[in-house]
């Protein structure tokens, strides 16, 4: 298995549906500030990365649909559910008895929360009821109890959790306590279950224990150039610490592009998707303005030696970056060419589009003006439902498509169809 582009075939990918998890999130957790006891505003420390409290079936018929359109592309053997491998992980006392030790470790650091449920009638639960108290952090019968302070609403955001670079697999470590219990399973999955086995495997975690990595953050441009984005979720010291690994499978330059620390462009993919050999989806203040909500847009261009502390950044747009090592091309924008509409489909994740091949993407359906803006470009839209019934017929078709699927609860944990999945294997 290998990922050395954005574009190729995609034959390979990792999803996580919503679940029971969705169910226990509260309204305290969609606030990032709230009021201490002396009225000063501190970061919530129960804050779940979501803005809004979702209808849980909702969301997940509309996950559901984004897995159709995979699956109708790869084959029913070839879109993986997180869920699944996990319950594949635990089929032994040792596995559960291990897995569910770390995450009580890790409760405790991050909320100081001591486990009352007994432990041997978690680790005697059903094994899919097992995965189940990982994943929401609640027994659910024949009452319910908590196991762990917080669900895991995030994990449906699989990008995040690792990052596929040629044959190396990244495992990432996430700067919110919301979103570390997810990387510390996919850590346990990628090394119990064969899946992964082909992979070399760098556990950023263990190697840097007080830094922080997303993958949402990490564009494959193609195999010789990465895209890396030094956002809100990591940092200098972070991406110098897996620059090495990125050279030594293959990339001969990472661009890295210095964003405005804010949660609207919490990751590079917020902002920029390659969509074809020609196309990109770019939220147009990133790549045509140096300035953006009076940040100045930044890049900084590696090559295999040197250091990310030894270069200066220069002062510039990312579509002079780009053109400076020789790349050309044809931006649409997010949220089409008016500005209020730009900002309002980068908030929805209009430019975070998934490619299934190139010139063949998957979009939200709410993002109305970036897909007025694609087909103007010459991509043909349909909804998912027309994709998942006659795909064959489809893709032998050369014609450019953006494929719409539904959205209206989807883009309230701030994430879009690249979001969503995680590459293992592009042809």
């Amino acid at each position: 298995m290998a990922v050395q582009s954005e574009i190729a075939p995609i034959r390979q990918v990792l999803i996580h549906t919503p679940g029971q998890e969705h169910n226990y999130t509260l309204p305290k957790n969609t606030t990032e500030w709230v009021a201490d006891e002396s009225g000063q505003l501190i970061q919530n420390p129960d804050y779940l990365l979501f803005d809004d409290i979702i209808s849980p079936g909702g969301m997940a018929a509309e996950h559901n649909e984004l897995e159709d359109v995979l699956t109708a592309f790869t084959g029913q053997d070839h879109t993986y559910q997180f869920r699944d491998l996990l319950v594949e992980t635990l089929q032994t006392p040792a596995q559960r008895q291990e897995l569910y030790n770390a995450c009580c470790t890790l409760d405790r650091k991050l909320y100081g929360t001591e486990n009352s449920v007994d432990t041997q009638h978690i680790l005697d639960l059903e094994v899919a009821d097992f995965a189940t108290v990982l994943l929401s952090g609640r027994i659910d019968k024949p009452t319910l109890e908590t196991v762990f302070k917080w669900p895991l609403p995030n994990l449906i955001f699989t990008r995040d959790i690792a990052v596929a670079l040629n044959n190396a697999l990244v495992l990432t470590w996430g700067r919110w306590p919301a979103r570390q219990r997810e990387m510390l399973l996919m850590n346990h999955v990628a090394q119990q279950h064969p899946l992964f086995s082909s992979f070399t495997q760098f556990d950023f975690h263990k190697i840097c224990p007080d830094l922080f990595l997303e993958g949402g953050d990490f564009i494959v441009l193609d195999a010789e150039t990465l895209l890396i984005g030094l956002s809100e979720r990591n940092s200098k010291e972070s991406i110098e610490a897996v620059l090495p690994l990125c050279f030594g499978e293959g990339f001969t330059r990472v661009l890295l592009i210095d964003l405005p620390k804010t949660r609207s462009m919490m990751h590079l993919d917020t902002l920029f998707s390659r969509i074809s050999a020609t196309d990109i989806i770019v939220y147009p203040p990133l790549f045509h303005d140096q300035e953006i909500n009076g940040h100045t847009v930044q890049t900084y261009c590696l090559e295999s030696g040197q250091s990310l502390f030894d270069l200066s950044p220069v002062p510039q747009t990312l579509t002079d970056c780009l053109r400076d090592q020789g790349y050309d091309f044809n931006a649409i924008n997010c949220g089409g060419d008016e500005p209020l509409h730009q900002v309002r489909e980068q908030w929805t994740d209009g430019a975070n589009a998934f490619t299934l091949a190139p010139g063949k993407i998957i979009s939200y359906a709410r993002n109305s003006e970036t897909t007025a803006a694609l087909q103007q470009a010459g991509y043909r839209q349909i909804d998912a439902a027309d994709f998942i019934a006659n795909t064959a017929d489809h893709m032998a078709d050369d014609q450019q498509l953006v494929i719409t699927t539904a959205s209206a609860e989807l883009p309230r944990g701030r994430g879009g169809p690249r979001c969503l999945t995680l590459p293992l294997d592009r042809a």
